[in-house]
């Protein structure tokens, strides 16, 4: 019995010698721990800050290019103004290169090939755009440049196929109205002349030159009176002009003033 019981006592040292240096190796817990401090996150919890936006580059807008040479071409600034009718035509080109039906790009197009003096090449886009759909607006830059071409019956058929479309409202209506005169006005047309000029400047009344056009009608016409009110209505306009100031004072006696 006493073997046995040294035998189980060695056991039993060997079993706490065991859990003793099994509790050593533990991390100690305090009795009465301290308040506990502020909870701080992980620095891995905390959320990186999202990255300032990056803004994707604005599309070139082939109207607002159009609009910008027309303001620089107003200002003398031809050269500026060149570019930035050069820019937009290459915006529409970018635009027809992926929907070659989209009407809007050449529309702008037509205008911005018209400012740069380029006008076979307004004819060429203009056809094609009108097989595709008619647009009023087509027909009217068309009508301008067949005029610069010298195709006066075409610019004529082209003109009036506008302002009949888009009735007194359109934005092109007077400026149609007015090539339709200087198109009269070359083929001697004279009474036709008088008309479409005078419904020019009925719709808009401000410009000295559209005045003077339409007393050269009337003084071809022999209808003085209505000459020298023309001529005098381009200089109050503008004082300095001096085509109309030689016109306002050759008429002066014919009209009986």
């Amino acid at each position: 019995m006493i073997p046995r019981f040294r035998s189980s006592s060695r056991t039993l040292l060997i079993v706490v010698a065991i859990v003793a240096s099994a509790r050593l190796a533990l991390p100690q817990t305090p009795a009465q721990p301290e308040a506990a401090p502020a909870a701080v996150a992980p620095a891995a919890s905390v959320a990186p800050a999202a990255p300032a936006a990056i803004a994707a580059p604005e599309k070139p807008d082939a109207l607002l290019l159009y609009m910008q040479g027309r303001d620089l071409e107003s200002a003398g600034k031809t050269a500026e103004a060149q570019a930035k009718y050069t820019q937009s035509v290459a915006v529409c080109n970018q635009e027809l290169a992926q929907n070659p039906n989209r009407i809007e790009s050449y529309v702008v197009k037509c205008w911005s090939l018209l400012r740069l003096g380029k006008y076979g090449d307004v004819i060429s886009n203009g056809q094609t755009a009108l097989k595709i759909q008619f647009d009023a607006r087509i027909s009217e830059v068309m009508g301008e440049a067949y005029f610069f071409l010298d195709q006066m019956d075409d610019s004529l058929k082209a003109l009036q196929r506008y302002v009949s479309t888009v009735g007194e409202g359109g934005d092109r209506f007077s400026s149609a109205y007015f090539f339709m005169g200087e198109a009269y006005l070359r083929l001697k047309q004279y009474n036709h002349a008088d008309m479409a000029y005078s419904m020019a400047v009925h719709v808009d009344p401000g410009l000295p030159r559209w005045w003077y056009r339409l007393g050269m009608a009337c003084e071809s016409l022999g209808d003085y009176k209505r000459a020298y009110s023309a001529y005098a209505k381009a200089v109050a306009l503008r004082p300095s002009f001096q085509e109309a100031l030689d016109a306002l004072n050759r008429v002066k006696p014919k009209a009986g003033q």
